[in-house]
């Protein structure tokens, strides 16, 4: 089962240990769930934790490493130039656009009206808690 995550989901996941969020992040890393990248979408993730870092409880160093792991662990992906807006949020543009090209199953986010657009790509766009229903359901 493969997977974009919204920033904010990641930014759940290490904010706190316990939840959905976080629960889907230790999946990721255990190599349960494949999490899908780009280059925009890791930018994007770079950036914020390094913005969040002090709250978060990580070093400058802590962040890299953690954004390390996750690019061994994903797919990544390199994106095509052009792209027809499909969020309702211009920052979330990344993320739509990477679960349309590699077809994921799954874009999770806690903003979902914002990634909703995903959609109309066959993408189902759910929250944390969702996914890890769905992923329990596999099992």
């Amino acid at each position: 089962m493969r997977a974009v995550l919204d920033t904010n989901v990641l930014v759940a996941g290490l904010r706190s240990q316990r939840g959905a969020s976080h629960e889907l992040l230790n999946l990721l890393r255990a190599g349960q769930r494949t999490l899908v990248l780009s280059n925009t979408v890791l930018g994007e993730y770079h950036e914020i934790l390094h913005r969040e870092a002090e709250a978060l409880g990580l070093s400058h160093t802590d962040a890299d490493a953690y954004l390390d792991v996750l690019c061994a662990l994903a797919e990544r992906r390199t994106l095509a130039t052009a792209w027809q807006p499909a969020a309702a949020d211009p920052d979330d543009e990344a993320f739509v656009q990477l679960a349309r090209e590699a077809q994921v199953e799954y874009l999770v986010a806690h903003n979902v009206n914002d990634v909703a657009g995903a959609g109309q790509f066959g993408v189902r766009v759910v929250r944390p808690a969702d996914f890890l229903s769905a992923v329990r359901k596999t099992v």
